[in-house]
C-alpha cells in the first residue's frame, strides 16, 4: 500500500471515532417533534438551545457529544416515557406527544434548568450531569385521566386576562399557562365562562377567536381542555356563565342557545357543571334539570365529557331528604346521569382526612371523603378537586405564604393511593404571586408521580438552585410543617386569615365559610373565665407560632435578594412571621387591657409588625411576576363580579389595617375609622 493510501485509511479510521460537538444545548428531534416543542424551548429564553432536526434521532445520538438531548418516540402508553445516556448526552423516548415532551422538560431538569412559573425559567450557568437514579426508569402516571388546573377565572386573576380577555399579550400568556401545565406533568386545563358573551354579543366574535386559538394551542400538545359553567343562575353570584334563569317555564331552548354560544367551534373537551353556592333547588327539580342538561350538552356537542363539582357547606338549608337519606345537596348529583363524572371538592389548605377548622361549618369534610373512597372502591370514575389558595379574605391577598397547602395535597394523594385508583386530579387555581405558583407545580408533579414526602416536591422543583435551593425547600418543609400543627392541629387558621365586611355580617346571620374567631369587642364583652380560656386555647398557642416563624424569618435572611424565586421565598416567609407575631400582639393586647386597663405597649409591638410588612409588601410590588401588574393590584373594569385586582388587599394590607383600627377602638377607644376591605 502506498504512503497516500495509508495516510488516507489512518484518516478515515480516525474520523470514524469523531463525534459532532455543538455548542450549547442541542435537542435532536424530528420535524413533527421540532413543532410540538418549539415554544416550549422559546419560552425557556436560553440562546445556548437550539434544535436540530433529523431522521432518526436514537441514531443521530450516537455521533454526537457535549449537551445533547435526543427526543423519540417509543411503544408504550402515551404519557410515559424514559430516560436514557449519562452524563449530558440523554436519550428520551416518549410514548405519544406528551410523554415525549415530559421527557424532554426532564431531561433539561436534569441539566439544571427549572420551570417553577409560567413566566419565569431557571436557567443553569453551567449544565449540570444527570443523576443516575433519573436513568432507566419508566415513568408513568398515577393519576391517568386528568391531571391539570382548574383556572378560577370568576375571580380577577392573572389567568382571567390570558385565557378570557382577547388581545396577542394576553394569548401569549394564555400559550405560557399550558407550557407550564406539560412541564409540570399535567395534561388538562380548565377556566371558568363568564356572562359577559351572553349580555353583550358584540363581544362574541373576539372572544371565540382568542378562544378556539388557546383550545387549538392546547390540543397541539396534547392538552384536552375544559370550561367552567353554572346550572342555576339563582345561585350565580359572581358573573359566572349560567344555563338556567328562568324556572318557571321549559328552560331548554334557551339552555341549548347558551350551550350553543360556548361550545360550537370553540374546542372544549369536557364541561364542568357547578351549582352555585348557599343555593338549593328542591331534590327532584334538581336531579331532573341536571339530566335534562346532561342531554342538551349531548345534542350540542355529542360525546362531550361533563363533570360535576361536589361543593362543601354544613348549612341546614344545604340539607335535604331525598331517597330515605339525609344529605347534603351538592351530593344529589349522584342519582342523576351515570356518566357525569363527580369531582370532590374541598377547601382552603384543609384535606380529606383531617380537622377542617369549621371551615363552611364542618369539623371534617368526611362525608365527602367518602363518597370519593366508595366511588374508588366500586370502581366508578371520581375526581377530586382541592385548593391550592382561598383568595378572598384567607390567605393570598392577606398576604401569607403557606406551603401547608402543598403537604395536605400530597396527604390527600397519599391516602386515596391507599384506596385504590383515583382518576381525576384538578386543582382549583386562585393567582401565582406570592409563591402560590409553587403549590400549582408541585401538586401537578405529585399527581403525575407521587413522592414518598410533600417536601420531596419542593426540594426537586428547587434543585436547580443547589446548595442555595437546599436551603430553600428546608425551609420551606419547616414552615409547612409549623403551619400544620398551628392551622389545622391547633386550629389558629382564622387568625392568619382576615375579615372584611361580609364576612362579619355572614357571622351575625350565622353563614361562615372560612373558620371564624371572635372580633376585639366580643372578647372584652367575655366573661374573665372565657377569656382566660381564650388566651389558653388560641393566644399562648400564637405566641409559640409566632416564635417559631421568626426564628424562619431570620433563616430566610441567608438567601440572596437577587434572585427572583428566592427572594420571592425570603419576602413570603417574613411577612408570614409579621403577620402572625401582629395578630397575636393584637389579641393579647385585647386581654391584655380587659384585665387591667392598658394593652401592655402591645399594639405599638402590632403597629412594628405592621410596619415590616409595608416594606415586604413595597419590595414584592417591584418584583410581581405578571407583566401588567396593574391589573391585579389595583381598581380595574374587568368581567368578573370584582372590580380591582385580586392582590388589591395584599397590596394595601387592607386586612391588617382594619384589624389595628379595630384593636384601637376598643382598647384604646381611639374612635378610628375601621376600612370595609371589601369589594
Amino acid at each position: 500500500m502506498s504512503t497516500q493510501l495509508k495516510l488516507l485509511a489512518l484518516a478515515l479510521l480516525v474520523c470514524s471515532a469523531c463525534k459532532v460537538k455543538e455548542p450549547g444545548l442541542t435537542v435532536l428531534v424530528t420535524a413533527e417533534d421540532e413543532a410540538l416543542v418549539r415554544e416550549g424551548l422559546a419560552f425557556i429564553g436560553d440562546p445556548r438551545i437550539h434544535t436540530t432536526v433529523v431522521t432518526a434521532p436514537e441514531k443521530e445520538i450516537t455521533s454526537r457529544e457535549g449537551v445533547v438531548v435526543a427526543l423519540s418516540t417509543q411503544s408504550s402508553c402515551s404519557e410515559c416515557y424514559r430516560i436514557e445516556g449519562s452524563g449530558t448526552v440523554l436519550h428520551v423516548k416518549g410514548g405519544g406527544a406528551l410523554g415525549r415532551q415530559y421527557g424532554l422538560w426532564h431531561a433539561l431538569e436534569a441539566l439544571g434548568y427549572r420551570f417553577p412559573h409560567p413566566r419565569y425559567t431557571k436557567i443553569p450557568t453551567d449544565f449540570t450531569t444527570a443523576h443516575a437514579e433519573l436513568l432507566n426508569v419508566d415513568y408513568a402516571p398515577d393519576v391517568k385521566q386528568r391531571r391539570g388546573l382548574h383556572l378560577h377565572t370568576l375571580h380577577p386573576i392573572e389567568t382571567l386576562y390570558d385565557f378570557w380577555i382577547p388581545g396577542p399579550e394576553n394569548l401569549e400568556g394564555a400559550k405560557r399557562a399550558i407550557d407550564f401545565l406539560i412541564k409540570n406533568r399535567g395534561n388538562y386545563l380548565q377556566w371558568c365562562a363568564l356572562d359577559d358573551v351572553v349580555k353583550t354579543p358584540s363581544l362574541l366574535p373576539a372572544w371565540q377567536e382568542h378562544t378556539r386559538a388557546i383550545t387549538g394551542y392546547a390540543h397541539a400538545h396534547g392538552v384536552s381542555t375544559g370550561i367552567a359553567l353554572q346550572l342555576f343562575g339563582g345561585g350565580n353570584l359572581q358573573n359566572a356563565y349560567d344555563l338556567i334563569d328562568d324556572l318557571t317555564g321549559d328552560p331548554i331552548p334557551e339552555m341549548e342557545r347558551r350551550l350553543h354560544v360556548l361550545l360550537d367551534g370553540n374546542g372544549f373537551d369536557s364541561l364542568a357543571l357547578s351549582f352555585g353556592e348557599f343555593f338549593a333547588e328542591e331534590p327532584a327539580r334538581f336531579v331532573a334539570n341536571v339530566d335534562a342538561t346532561y342531554a342538551a350538552m349531548q345534542r350540542v356537542q355529542p360525546g362531550v365529557e361533563v363533570t360535576a363539582s361536589i361543593h362543601v357547606g354544613n348549612y341546614d338549608n344545604l340539607r335535604i331528604d331525598f331517597m330515605g337519606e339525609r344529605q347534603l345537596y351538592y351530593f344529589l348529583v349522584r342519582y342523576a346521569n351515570p356518566a357525569i363524572v363527580p369531582w370532590v371538592h374541598t377547601t382552603m389548605f384543609f384535606n380529606l382526612y383531617e380537622d377542617t377548622g369549621l371551615a363552611y361549618l364542618h369539623e371534617q369534610f368526611d362525608e365527602h371523603r367518602a363518597y370519593l373512597e366508595g366511588r374508588i372502591r366500586e370502581r366508578k370514575r371520581v375526581g377530586y378537586f382541592p385548593e391550592s389558595a382561598y383568595w378572598v379574605a384567607f390567605d393570598i391577598n392577606i398576604p401569607v405564604f403557606i406551603p401547608l397547602y402543598i403537604r395536605s395535597r400530597h396527604l390527600d394523594l397519599e391516602r386515596i393511593a391507599a384506596v385504590g385508583e383515583l382518576d381525576d386530579h384538578v386543582l382549583f387555581s386562585s393567582g401565582w404571586e406570592w409563591g402560590y405558583w409553587l403549590t400549582d407545580a408541585a401538586t401537578l408533579r405529585m399527581s403525575y408521580s407521587r413522592p414518598a414526602k410533600w417536601e420531596d416536591a419542593v426540594s426537586d422543583i428547587h434543585g436547580g438552585w443547589g446548595a442555595q435551593g437546599a436551603t430553600a425547600a428546608e425551609l420551606i418543609r419547616k414552615l409547612g410543617e409549623a403551619q400544620h400543627r398551628a392551622l389545622i392541629i391547633e386550629r389558629l387558621a382564622a387568625y392568619i386569615a382576615g375579615r372584611d365586611q361580609i364576612i362579619d355580617a355572614g357571622d351575625r346571620l350565622g353563614i361562615f365559610s372560612q373558620p371564624d374567631r371572635p372580633e376585639f369587642s366580643e372578647l372584652l364583652a367575655a366573661t374573665p373565665a372565657e377569656r382566660e380560656a381564650f388566651r389558653t386555647r388560641v393566644v399562648e398557642k400564637l405566641a409559640v407560632h409566632a416564635a417559631e416563624l421568626a426564628v424562619l424569618a431570620a433563616e430566610a435572611d441567608s438567601l440572596p435578594s437577587d434572585d427572583p424565586v428566592l427572594a420571592e421565598l425570603k419576602q413570603g416567609v417574613q411577612v408570614t412571621a409579621a403577620r402572625v407575631a401582629f395578630i397575636h400582639a393584637l389579641y393579647a393586647a385585647t386581654l391584655s387591657y380587659a384585665a387591667g386597663g392598658t394593652d401592655g405597649g402591645l399594639i405599638a409591638k402590632a403597629e412594628a409588625q405592621l410596619a415590616v410588612a409595608k416594606e415586604l409588601v413595597a419590595k414584592r410590588r417591584r418584583a410581581l411576576w405578571d407583566p401588567d401588574p396593574k391589573t391585579i393590584l389595583r381598581n380595574t373594569v374587568n368581567p368578573t363580579f370584582y372590580q380591582y385586582g385580586y392582590l388589591r388587599e395584599g397590596d394595601t394590607l387592607c386586612f391588617w389595617e382594619r384589624e389595628r383600627a379595630q384593636a384601637r377602638n376598643a382598647v384604646l377607644q381611639a374612635g378610628q375609622m375601621v376600612p370595609g376591605c371589601v369589594l
